[in-house]
């Protein structure tokens, strides 16, 4: 959002706020609603994330996120406020325990922003549903007495960003499988990793199973898998069949410079329509309809 909020002290001002995309409210957003509306101001809320559109024109009077400046931060006295929860409708909680990241992976672009990990106050938590946005949530000193807090106090917690499965231990299994923990709508039970690398499937198979034998069911775990990243489709292909195996739930993403990739999209398709489950990746095409309606009308 930039750091110019000079022009933002005035008084009396007609704010407005717009989504353009993204599942859940933004944060940003919703901090800047907070101050605003602290200082007496009116704010507009026009949520257009539902909408589909071929071209979008903006008019605006600053410009931020990640997307367009690395760099661009609320500042202090906003980013410390509680999210407004009252204009965006929302009836669950969301932010971050901690900042940064004890990794520094070549695809992501959290260490250059965030720099390497601090804890975050929790006074944003507000609500029985939570969602937790932290990058590293396990690599947090405090892991251990944030796990007991929801546990403690009922929560429903979503981690969306996903958990670390190379920092998984039979100590931290424990308490996660007490955890009431479920996906982005709170519908479903679900735990969130990710496996980006194909070095690291030792960790994740050891993950698994440390979370299976602490009363974790497989099929509440997602894994994320990173696609065209310094990696061949064998081995891309190879990641998602391995975690088949062992009942989680893949769920590819693409990375950014590949998204033209026919292939990978078409991989993407298969692994995320859950399409697996009816026919082989080599037995997959679109090019007369959707294999399960095949596969039906062959019945």
């Amino acid at each position: 959002m930039g750091n110019a909020t000079s022009s933002l002290v005035q008084s009396s001002l007609k704010v407005g706020l717009i989504q353009l995309d993204g599942k859940m409210p933004n944060l940003a957003l919703m901090k800047l609603s907070q101050w605003h509306r602290d200082r007496g101001d009116e704010v507009i809320v026009l949520d257009l994330s539902g909408f589909q559109f071929d071209r979008t024109y903006a008019s605006k009077i600053f410009v931020g996120g990640s997307g367009y400046d690395l760099k661009a931060d609320l500042p202090p006295e906003i980013e410390v406020l509680v999210p407004d929860y009252e204009r965006f409708k929302t009836d669950y909680s969301i932010g971050f325990t901690t900042r940064g990241c004890i990794r520094d992976c070549g695809f992501c672009i959290v260490r250059e922003k965030e720099g390497t990990m601090r804890e975050a106050k929790m006074d944003w938590i507000r609500h029985s549903k939570v969602i937790v946005l932290d990058n590293n949530f396990l690599a947090s000193e405090k892991w251990q007495e944030k796990l007991e807090y929801f546990i403690q106090n009922g929560l429903k917690v979503c981690f969306n960003q996903g958990l670390d499965i190379r920092l998984i231990n039979s100590e931290n299994a424990r308490l996660l499988a007490q955890v009431k923990y479920y996906d982005l709508k709170f519908k479903r039970r679900r735990l969130y990793f990710s496996f980006d690398l194909p070095e690291i499937e030792d960790q994740v198979r050891q993950g698994i199973l440390t979370l299976v034998a602490n009363g974790i069911k497989p099929f509440h775990l997602m894994f994320y898998v990173l696609v065209g990243y310094n990696t061949r489709f064998e081995q891309d292909l190879q990641r998602v069949m391995f975690l088949i195996k062992y009942g989680v739930l893949p769920y590819v993403m693409r990375y950014n410079s590949r998204r033209d990739d026919r292939q990978l999209n078409a991989f993407a398709r298969w692994v995320n329509g859950r399409y697996y489950n009816v026919c082989q990746w080599k037995d997959y095409t679109r090019r007369r309809g959707d294999p399960i309606s095949q596969k039906n009308s062959a019945d």
